[in-house]
């Protein structure tokens, strides 16, 4: 699969319509986008245009993710297009995700099979805003199907960032594991290490919003810790009766009471 970085700036505003001058190195394409009707229209027919058109549901998914405010003249961001077809069960929650980074290549795509024998890493994180403590679990499966089993309590956190944290936690712990598993109740955790954090590298951590991301130091580790692994990411949702994710959630909350 084919990356290609791309430059969207805002020229114009009419009616709450957008202009947004899209180009790479060698060719421009204007394109007009609203907000509120998430129509798009075309303005051009070069070669670069045909490619966006090829790509709108790529182009739809970053367009339709950015708030109504961040619309603005002269805002400006870089972007990437892939030349894959657009996957069809890419928002479907009960797929594996797979993050193939053996290579260093980033290669994301939906799967329905779990690959067999692998280690396994569940991850849970619990913070109380009230009291500022809060802490994480993590419990990693091995291939042989032995459990191992870790706490660790925190403060002046947030929930996302004890998700964060639990993730780096068990990654560190699995430093020598070139494949494993990461199940966890967090679209967070997973939207954030395979959609987001390509993106907000090329921009300096800046979001389609034009804000500074969030946790930068946290995700920064993440990328580091996923270099040169093949990572498989299943969603389970919280208190379903998940054997492992309630272990993980029991002892991530109990982590509020440990002085």
């Amino acid at each position: 699969m084919n990356y290609f970085q791309l430059t969207m700036k805002i020229t114009n505003e009419a009616d709450h319509v957008y202009t947004l001058l899209i180009s790479d190195k060698h060719s421009e394409s204007r394109i007009n986008f609203s907000p509120e009707t998430k129509e798009i229209q075309y303005l051009d027919n070069g070669e670069l245009t045909q490619f966006i058109k090829l790509k709108e549901f790529q182009l739809r998914k970053l367009l339709h993710n950015k708030k109504p405010d961040s619309f603005y003249i002269g805002f400006k961001l870089k972007f990437v297009l892939h030349d894959g077809l657009p996957d069809t069960n890419f928002y479907d929650l009960t797929k594996i995700t797979i993050l193939d980074n053996l290579e260093d290549k980033f290669i994301v795509k939906k799967t329905d099979k779990k690959t067999p024998n692998i280690t396994e890493l569940f991850t849970d994180g619990s913070f109380n805003h009230q009291t500022k403590k809060g802490g994480y679990a993590i419990l990693i499966k091995s291939a042989e199907g032995e459990y191992l089993l870790n706490q660790t309590k925190t403060q002046n956190k947030d929930n996302n960032l004890v998700e964060l944290l639990a993730i780096i936690d068990g990654l560190k712990y699995l430093i020598n594991e070139i494949k494993v598993r990461v199940v966890t109740d967090s679209q967070y955790v997973i939207k954030g290490i395979t959609e987001w954090l390509p993106l907000w590298k090329i921009n300096e951590f800046y979001t389609a919003n034009g804000t500074k991301a969030k946790n930068i130091r946290e995700w920064k580790e993440i990328d580091l810790l996923t270099q040169g692994k093949y990572l498989e990411f299943e969603w389970v949702k919280s208190h379903s009766d998940h054997f492992e994710n309630t272990i993980c959630d029991m002892k991530a909350k109990s982590t509020h009471k440990i002085l």
